[in-house]
This record gives structure tokens, sequence and C-alpha cells, in this order.
């Protein structure tokens, strides 16, 4: 499995304020069946 966070950072809208929020994309791969992953976080940090 490879995993990383994608390149680019993406942006999320709150529907309230209008007000772009930055989100990091996780992006993971199984290189032999070409299935991928992704999802959006606020941080990049682990939650012990």
């Amino acid at each position: 499995m490879e995993v990383d966070w994608a390149g680019s950072t993406a942006y999320v809208v709150d529907r309230d304020t209008g007000e772009k929020i930055k989100a990091y994309v996780f992006v993971a791969a199984l290189p032999c069946s070409q299935l991928a992953y992704a999802e959006a976080f606020l941080t990049m940090k682990s939650v012990a």
C-alpha cells in the first residue's frame, strides 16, 4: 500500500459563513489492483 498527502491543498466552504477552509487530502493506493482511497482532513496531525 502506498500512502501520502496530496501535493495540492483543497478548500471546503462553510455553508453558514461562506468561509473557505483549507483541507489536506490524504491518499492511499493499492498498486496491484489500482484501487485508491482519498479523504480530506482539516489538519495533518494524528489523533492519539
